[in-house]
């Protein structure tokens, strides 16, 4: 079964200092355990989703079989957002880039390091079918989400809270077609698909 997966969207360069575990405790006097001013990233809690962005469509009676391609039109469902709040603390030194990019290494999967939301109009899917079965064309994406909490090294020697807050974001479009019955795996779009529709 051929499936069409949109590019993954475009990467940003991962600030080191985002990465960086946060030491339980502080260093002893004169030894540095981090660069003095940099930014280190910490999440508390994350998660991630499959999402139905467009309503599937199926074929109006089954396919019989052979090789041909087929278009229908999906329409909007759900919009999803990209972005991240501060709940308390001073911002400073973190930014929209450096947060969903520690978020995107965080979880399983690739999204967006942009403030940005998901398209509102429908859309037209192509696949080719080639097996005999009910066949349902779709559109969706990964959606990840967590609350982080930023530190700032302070002299080198010590880690030091400085602000907290949540964020959220979306990976690639993924479309296509997918058989009621086929193996697909537990994790993709075609099998939330599979779920609810077959």
């Amino acid at each position: 079964m051929n499936k069409r997966i949109a590019a993954a969207a475009a990467g940003t360069t991962l600030v080191a200092s985002a990465l960086v575990a946060v030491p339980a405790t502080t260093a002893s006097a004169g030894q540095l355990i981090c660069d003095p001013g940099s930014r280190s990233v910490s999440w508390v809690s994350t998660s991630h989703s499959r999402v139905l962005t467009h309503e599937p469509k199926g074929l109006e009676k089954e396919y019989t079989g052979g090789k041909k391609t087929y278009t229908r039109t999906v329409t909007h469902e759900k919009t999803l957002t990209s972005t991240w709040s501060v709940t308390a603390g001073a911002s400073a030194g973190f930014s929209v880039a450096k947060i969903l990019a520690s978020l995107d290494a965080k979880v399983e999967g690739s999204y967006t390091h942009a403030k940005g939301h998901t398209t509102t109009k429908s859309i037209t899917v192509s696949d080719q079918l080639t097996k005999k079965g009910r066949y349902w064309f779709y559109a969706g994406r990964l959606q990840a989400s967590g609350y982080w909490q930023g530190y700032r090294c302070d002299r080198g020697t010590k880690w030091i809270k400085q602000a907290h807050g949540t964020a959220k974001t979306y990976g690639a479009l993924v479309e296509g077609a997918t058989r009621c019955g086929e193996k697909v795996s537990s994790k993709s779009i075609a099998s939330l698909v599979q779920k609810k529709y077959c």
